[in-house]
């Protein structure tokens, strides 16, 4: 059996659950058991048939049962947990996906390792209460940075965590021993273990985490939080555990907005490939063109012998007058820059091939300058360079995600000494503007700090499923069965209607209409906004269902008349369903409230020469001619 036959299969046992066709499911799950090494399976299999069974006898033979649908629910649950364990069982005894192949520890060794990484915390607890300052070479020596990397090991590899692995994360979580990076890459372990196995108590965990509050850890523990209920939306009317825990944080003003801010950047992520392919097809080609043209208006070589330190070169102002689209399209650059696009992707993506990257727990590991790699990298640099300073400016730089200020440091390594020393002066140059900026900016808007932590976060995991060499086995989370602001934890959390509002006109300024369209329908009866029936009606023009858009346009008519912009997308509508004395009518009201809109006068005469009336439609196109003479097209 292939990886993709199992997972068809798998996805029956599913789609044969949301029709409540239990018996099928099992049926169907039955089969995938005769394929286990694992024949207690085949038992509880057996155990799941006879509750159906029973289910069924006392439905026919009882009047109502009160706990029926949570008998149900348990019962379904249960199901799809077996799924999951057997899906498991089946990839790792057949050896269907490379990367279960990697080192996996024993139940017996891991609780052995877990009991050492204990006694370790132990160890560093002891020394921060007796006042002794933790230093960054206890961070970075061997034992400590093995401990890390074997627990990142231990949690992702996890189907289910016991007690002895919740408790270590607990722990964690709660000690200030351990340092700050090293809680965010458990964090991305948890995540990924959730993404790769379903278990409810990871997610308990990524909550406890989240509500923690500590910097960087929490908004990736949030991100992960809503990964995964998106993931699994199917299942989560099962767990009222979870229900539970999503009602209990609901109507928090923070909750709502870290959420709008994730399902934006989520968005944006799934841009990246469009940005990089702009960048690589019209962005760079332009500047290749124009390269020649620009050191020539420059005139570099003899810059220094005429030029007046206190003058601007005259040239310059009129360069970008001559290529207005390079102009445009570096403007375009800067604004996806800092709206917190990913417009790097395709610069580092070959430098992923680093030993560094080698360690999967290293893709998600928050830059710090303390990092042994780090130093390493910046050896034989001249003495001219502040490597402090350069160190502390990259790990606050806001343009670079963390995978990619790290394959940066990397790639200098290999630098001639010579040319490291130049290429680290200018960059420290350019990270101290930019982190300029940066500063400012968050002095004006709080929530800037909170968005750039997830948006290079979501940057660092889209490098992780898009560029690891393991890629096309992990499933890619760029691609959720279901948009975010559609899955049913979502509507369980989120009941503000102005969140919800401002996440539907980022959609809808995307141009992403069907996605604004499912946003603007659930607030619009409460709003009774005619702005949104404008923008509903607008997205369906764009979708092509002129019926759905007449319907909202009229709406929005009802409480705004003599709105030009919605007259005109009326008649336009009118005039795209043939329903031409409609269309002529509402021209015509445009035509009263802006007589020279040249536009409105054209249509008219495209509808009257339609409709075989030609004298009329003479009458408005001599009118476009008189006021724009050189519009060859009216001739014609």
């Amino acid at each position: 059996m292939t990886y993709k036959e199992l997972n068809t299969r798998y996805q029956r046992v599913f789609e044969y659950i949301s029709k409540s066709r239990i018996k099928d499911a099992l049926d169907e799950l039955g089969s995938l058991c005769n394929d286990c090494s694992n024949r207690d399976y085949s038992t509880q299999l057996d155990t799941h048939s006879e509750t159906y069974l029973n289910m069924l006898k006392y439905a026919f033979e009882l009047s109502d049962d009160p706990q029926k649908e949570k008998v149900y629910n348990r019962l379904v649950r249960d199901i799809i947990s077996l799924a999951d364990d057997v899906k498991e069982d089946i990839i790792r005894s057949n050896n269907l996906l490379n990367y279960y192949r990697m080192h996996v520890y024993p139940e017996t060794q891991a609780e052995f390792i877990i009991m050492g990484i204990d006694k370790m915390i132990d160890r560093l607890v002891l020394q921060s209460q007796t006042g002794e300052q933790i230093s960054d070479e206890t961070y970075s020596n061997r034992e400590y940075r093995e401990n890390i990397k074997t627990l990142f090991t231990i949690i992702w590899q996890a189907d289910k965590l016991k007690h002895i692995e919740i408790n270590i994360l607990d722990r964690i979580l709660e000690t200030k021993a351990l340092a700050w990076y090293d809680k965010c890459i458990l964090v991305s372990a948890i995540t990924l273990s959730l993404l790769r196995h379903f278990d409810s108590a990871k997610i308990d965990l990524l909550f406890r985490y989240y509500e923690g509050g500590e910097k960087q850890i929490w908004q990736r523990a949030l991100v992960g939080i809503i990964l995964g209920l998106t993931y699994y939306d199917q299942r989560i009317s099962y767990y009222p555990e979870i229900l539970q825990r999503l009602r209990a944080n609901q109507g928090s003003k923070l909750v709502n907005k870290n959420m709008e801010i994730i399902v934006q950047q989520y968005a944006k992520a799934r841009e990246t490939e469009k940005i990089t392919r702009k960048i690589q097809q019209e962005i760079l080609p332009e500047m290749i063109r124009i390269k020649s043209k620009l050191e020539e208006k420059l005139d570099l070589e003899n810059l220094l012998s005429t030029m007046n330190p206190e003058d601007k070169n005259p040239e310059w102002a009129t360069f970008f007058k001559d290529s207005p689209d390079v102009y445009n399209k570096l403007e375009e650059f800067t604004n996806m820059q800092m709206e917190g696009a990913d417009v790097f992707l395709g610069a580092f993506a070959m430098l992923k091939h680093f030993d560094f990257f080698n360690e999967i727990q290293n893709w998600f590991m928050p830059f710090y300058k303390e990092n042994e790699y780090i130093s390493e990298s910046f050896q034989g640099v001249s003495e001219g360079v502040n490597l402090k300073q350069l160190g502390e400016g990259i790990e606050k730089s806001n343009f670079l995600c963390n995978s990619d200020k790290y394959s940066f440091c990397l790639n200098i390594r290999h630098m001639p000494a010579f040319q490291k020393s130049t290429v680290m002066e200018l960059f420290n140059m350019e990270l101290k503007a930019m982190n300029e900026m940066a500063v400012d900016d968050e002095m004006i808007n709080t929530d800037a700090g909170t968005r750039i932590i997830i948006t290079q976060y979501f940057h660092d995991l889209y490098r992780f499923y898009k560029l690891h060499p393991f890629r096309a086995e992990f499933g890619d989370i760029f691609r959720l069965p279901v948009a975010i602001y559609n899955a049913r934890f979502f509507r369980n959390w989120i009941d503000d209607p102005v969140i919800m509002r401002n996440i539907g006109e980022f959609y809808f300024e995307k141009n992403y209409f069907r996605d604004a369209l499912s946003i603007f329908s659930l607030i619009v009866e409460s709003s009774h906004n005619y702005e949104l029936f404008e923008k509903i009606g607008y997205c369906f023009q764009q979708l092509g269902d002129f019926d759905k858009a007449l319907e909202f346009y009229h709406k929005a008519e009802f409480l705004d008349k003599n709105k030009l912009w919605l007259i005109n997308h009326i008649a336009w509508c009118y005039k795209k369903k043939g329903e031409f004395e409609l269309a002529i009518g509402y021209y015509l009201e445009a035509e009263k409230l802006e007589p020279e809109n040249l536009q409105v006068q054209a249509y008219l005469g495209q509808i009257y020469m339609e409709t075989g009336e030609y004298d009329k439609a003479l009458k408005y196109y001599f009118k476009v001619e008189y006021l724009q003479p050189d519009n060859f097209k009216v001739y014609r």
